[in-house]
């Protein structure tokens, strides 16, 4: 007969010759150390509600009334703002700008940023000094890279200066409606483009040598490489930066306010640009959610979709 341990007995249970204050404190041990890990994630829990959960739910019912001028209150309509938007010429033509904006945002930035990080993945001079100096876009904020392009693209301006003694006359990079969107296309790709030098690099770089080293002894050349060994490993990588900078380039709105306002002629009226306008000069705030709601299902529907055409898992 052994002397009984905490060990042999039932899961959860204390002691019998613990009683009163220590077995209520032994049973509140015990309960901790069972549900600790669901302890611990509460408070994220708690703020991801608060800051995302909550909002989205006060938008879908925002959306379902109709907001009348200040202090007349509000009307029940159902789904009556998502109908509207079927005939609201202004929000399909600002879809259609948004689309442009982030096709060739994010296929610029992804082409460009993966030739840089295959440079870098190269044993070069200086290769981190370069890094450096390519991530400082990446850590300004979008006002303040409003405000750099803003300056540069100001009438007799650096690129301007630049521009004239090649067309001979001033370019108008913010004022032509043909121009204007790809002016805030450059400002972007010049932020993000940095984003995806960084994934990608961190995705060659972790590309295991003897792999590398078994398909040149192979005889495999460059391209066969390539294709056969580099995309392949870094295929989640890929599909998990586009989906990133889709997201992030499908709100942008900072860049396009500093720089455009939405015009000239909405040519840059992006969706985030025509949401404010609804909502905070036009106080029409149902409106303006079932356009952000829409959006929330556009982009859901497109980030399931390149997972599932990558055949992808994270």
């Amino acid at each position: 007969m052994g002397t009984e341990t905490t060990e042999d007995l039932p899961h959860g249970e204390p002691p019998e010759y613990v009683t009163g204050t220590e077995a209520t404190t032994e049973r509140v041990l015990l309960w901790v150390d069972d549900h600790l890990k669901w302890l611990l994630t509460l408070p994220a829990v708690i703020i991801l509600f608060a800051l995302t959960f909550y909002p989205l739910l006060r938008a879908v019912e925002m959306s379902m009334y109709n907001y009348l001028p200040t202090g007349l209150g509000r009307n029940y309509v159902g789904i009556g703002n998502f109908t509207d938007l079927l005939s609201n010429q202004t929000f399909h033509h600002s879809l259609w700008v948004t689309a442009k904006f982030v096709t060739t945002a994010v296929v610029v930035e992804f082409l460009l940023g993966f030739g840089i990080a295959l440079l870098l993945n190269k044993k070069i001079k200086l290769r981190g000094l370069w890094q450096t100096f390519i991530l400082i876009p990446m850590i300004l904020s979008p006002t303040v890279i409003g405000l750099i392009w803003r300056l540069l693209y100001a009438p007799n301006g650096l690129l301007d200066f630049m521009a004239q003694p090649i067309i001979g006359h001033n370019v108008g990079w913010i004022s032509e409606p043909n121009i204007a969107l790809y002016s805030v296309i450059i400002a972007d790709v010049w932020q993000w483009t940095p984003l995806v030098v960084l994934v990608m690099f961190a995705g060659l770089q972790s590309i295991p040598d003897h792999v590398k080293e078994a398909a040149v002894m192979d005889g495999a050349s460059r391209r066969q490489r390539f294709v056969d060994i580099t995309l392949p490993y870094l295929k989640s990588l890929i599909v998990l930066v586009l989906i990133i900078r889709l997201v992030d380039a499908l709100r942008v709105f900072a860049k396009v306010y500093i720089l455009t306002r939405g015009g000239p002629a909405s040519s840059t009226n992006v969706i985030s640009m025509e949401l404010y306008r609804i909502a905070f000069r036009f106080s029409n705030y149902g409106e303006a959610s079932a356009m952000a709601l829409t959006l929330l299902v556009f982009v859901l529907i497109l980030a399931m979709t390149f997972v599932k055409v990558a055949k992808v898992e994270f």
